[in-house]
């Protein structure tokens, strides 16, 4: 009997499968390693750019420099590929007081001090300023307006820089397509109003899924003309391959980087399916916070059968359970729901609202998708930090490990195909057009 495992943060959880289940798509990557240090891959990016001239030349008669990073509930190394930056402009003659790091929050909780020095230690902090953004700030300064979102707002400290740099990681997102880029503007350092107007309006918007990074996705196209409103000049984005690793990094203009960027990820984490299966078992790492633990199951949706079944093992959430705010968003949403969750969600989009009003965008986004999934297919939380009755609150049946999970669907499904994908955040199917999902039948 073959041996199959998913990747969690210790190691690999492994799993066999019943006879008559034939696996049609084993999603694991062969990466070739990066040679270079993170700390090298950084500098010759930024030394050797895409679309910009270096970054030293750009930093020339620069007063005030911003750097956007991602949040604590990214996956993105922060302080990994900070550093050399840092490094980078002081050699150029950068002072530290000239220096502020912004931690794009879009409309997370502001990181506190304390949660600040345990990401980049208190060196850093001593050295460099970095504070958080708040998307409900009364000086957040206007940039612009969005012709289909509404007026644009970013963070003064971002507004008031002459240099203005974005530093996240390229990786498949259920909307944007990619991560990376301008993302960490919009909804990084954006208003809370318009970060609302954006994930809610164009959330099922054509072209809005997982890997498309054409013009047809409404949903990046706003987010790069929020780039261009807000100024911003250059990006510091990793990309990685199948191992969570970082491959390499891009550097330069915030679409043209990142676009190149795009094809670089493509080329080490796309995996071509050719059909939906049965079942697909999959792994949530590397992401722990409750919001985005739920995230790779577009993936999941994108090559799973309609009535099919889904297999989530998250061997770790942040806190130790899902957050009680989060499960409450959810009983909200199904009671409101009552019984029919893929006609509320529908119902919210088309009226240009939220199902809960006032809590964090990812929140709505991890609420809307995974009612849509549940309303599809046969969900299974399979977990050491969540119970049966966390998981029926969001939706899913709890089985207390993967091979549990796999014995009580193969019990209702005795012949199945099916799909394994070991980290399913690392992941990107590249189906044919036949493949792609709507919510409109």
């Amino acid at each position: 009997m073959e041996d199959y495992f998913l990747r969690d943060h210790k190691g690999k959880a492994h799993f066999h499968l019943p006879e008559e289940w034939e696996v049609v798509n084993l999603a694991i990557q062969k990466p070739v390693k990066a040679e270079l240090s993170i700390s090298r891959m950084v500098t010759d990016a930024i030394s050797l750019p895409t679309g910009t001239p270096s970054l030293a030349e750009m930093a020339k008669g620069r007063k005030k420099i911003a750097i956007v990073v991602d949040d604590n509930a990214r996956p993105t190394p922060r302080k990994a590929l900070l550093a050399p930056l840092l490094d980078y402009l002081r050699d150029c003659g950068v002072q530290n007081g000239q220096i502020t790091v912004l931690i794009a929050a879009g409309t997370h909780p502001t990181p506190s001090q304390a949660e600040i020095e345990e990401t980049f230690g208190k060196e850093l902090c001593g050295q460099i300023r970095i504070v958080g953004h708040d998307c409900h700030a009364h000086d957040l300064v206007s940039v612009g307006t969005l012709k289909h979102l509404g007026e644009f707002k970013v963070n003064p400290l971002f507004a008031g820089a002459d240099l203005r740099i974005a530093v996240g990681s390229i990786l498949p997102h259920p909307l944007a397509g990619f991560g990376g880029g301008a993302k960490a503007i919009l909804p990084g350092i954006a208003n809370y109003e318009l970060i609302h107007n954006h994930h809610v309006a164009l959330m099922l918007a054509p072209g809005s899924s997982t890997g498309n990074a054409a013009p047809n996705n409404r949903f990046l196209r706003e987010i790069r003309e929020a780039g261009r409103l807000a100024r911003l000049d250059f990006i510091v984005n990793a990309v990685y391959d199948a191992d969570e690793d970082i491959k390499t990094v891009v550097a330069g203009h915030f679409e043209e980087a990142h676009k190149a960027g795009i094809e670089l990820c493509v080329k080490e984490l796309g995996v071509p399916f050719d059909r939906f299966a049965d079942v697909t078992i999959m792994s949530s790492f590397p992401y722990t916070d409750g919001p985005q633990v739920l995230k790779p199951l577009s993936a999941s949706n994108m090559v799973t059968k309609k009535g099919g079944a889904v297999i989530v093992y998250a061997d770790r959430i942040k806190g130790g359970r899902f957050a009680p705010s989060l499960l409450e968003i959810f009983d909200r949403a199904f009671a409101m729901a009552a019984g029919d969750p893929k006609r509320l969600v529908m119902t919210h989009i088309r009226e240009n609202k939220p199902i809960v009003p006032g809590i964090p965008m990812d929140f709505n986004s991890a609420l809307n998708c995974t009612m849509l999934y549940v309303s599809r297919t046969r969900m299974f939380l399979v977990s050491d930090d969540a119970d049966k009755a966390q998981a029926a609150r969001l939706g899913f049946e709890y089985a207390p490990s993967v091979q549990a999970a796999i014995d009580r669907v193969a019990h209702d499904v005795p012949k199945a195909t099916v799909n394994i994908m070991p980290s399913a955040a690392y992941v990107l199917p590249l189906v044919p057009e036949s493949m792609r999902v709507t919510w409109d039948d």
